[in-house]
């Protein structure tokens, strides 16, 4: 009961604080300040008595959750198009997680290509520590993760969505943007096979059609892997921390502009 009401009062008090504090696809500062509960919100958003008291109760022990280490940065990491340290640490994150999750389920496939939104990254990443506040600032939507199977010809049609976004977070796969098409597309260091069916990691909002993505309306096979994006990159980043790797990315021309 007690574990419930505190899932409950974070994603409330995040939810408040995303709200209140973040515009749609507006890129917030980096600061590497100590997160707290304690704000100005209180007494705005929290001016019923009894669940003011709740909060009080537990404010302690979010507080020490909200400022746990998870990993370390070398530099600040924002996003941006096509293509950002960012996105491509998240994007990266997500293949891993989804290549572990189908070795683990003994799956007869992994997975090829990650696919996340620039808008639902809400902040940048400091230089330095990095707590389970900033990745829930980060991350603060409740979107969970999934597995697509698509075949080559109707991963076109998402091919077309990130080029029309002039680029999203991805991974395992590099694209040519000239002019309105996707250009020497390439997987896994390979030639787009229309017949092969890759298998795509992204979250259900995206594939229920979120930020105008309907394109994976044409699919061979989905499975839903019953985990948050933000748990799992916060998992992630621990146990990579744990070995000695911090959050790190690169810009290596995964989405280019063509000449």
């Amino acid at each position: 009961m007690q574990k419930h009401l505190n899932r409950l009062l974070l994603a409330t008090y995040f939810l408040l604080v995303i709200a209140c504090s973040t515009q749609p696809n507006q890129q917030t500062g980096v600061n590497d300040s100590i997160f707290s509960v304690d704000s100005s919100l209180d007494q705005q958003a929290l001016k019923d008595t009894a669940f003011t008291n709740i909060i009080n109760k537990y404010k302690v022990g979010l507080d020490t959750q909200m400022n746990e280490l998870v990993s370390v940065t070398d530099e600040a990491m924002m996003s941006g198009k096509p293509e950002s340290l960012l996105s491509n640490y998240v994007a990266d994150a997500m293949l891993s997680i989804g290549n572990k999750y189908c070795l683990d389920n003994k799956l007869d496939h992994g997975v090829d290509i990650s696919i996340i939104n620039n808008g639902g990254l809400r902040t940048s990443l400091p230089k330095g520590n990095i707590t389970t506040g900033k990745l829930f600032e980060l991350l603060p939507f409740e979107n969970k993760l999934v597995i697509v199977g698509m075949k080559g010809s109707d991963l076109k049609n998402v091919l077309k969505y990130l080029v029309a976004r002039h680029g999203e977070g991805v991974g395992g796969i590099k694209i040519g943007i000239k002019g309105d098409e996707a250009v020497d597309v390439k997987i896994g260091g390979k030639k787009l096979d229309l017949n092969k069916v890759y298998h795509i990691i992204s979250i259900d909002y995206l594939v229920n059609g979120g930020d105008g993505m309907s394109s994976f309306d044409k699919r061979e096979n989905f499975r839903h892997m019953h985990m948050k994006l933000r748990e799992a990159i916060i998992n992630h980043a621990k146990f990579l921390y744990k070995s000695g790797v911090g959050i790190k990315a690169e810009l290596d021309g995964r989405i280019y502009y063509e000449k």
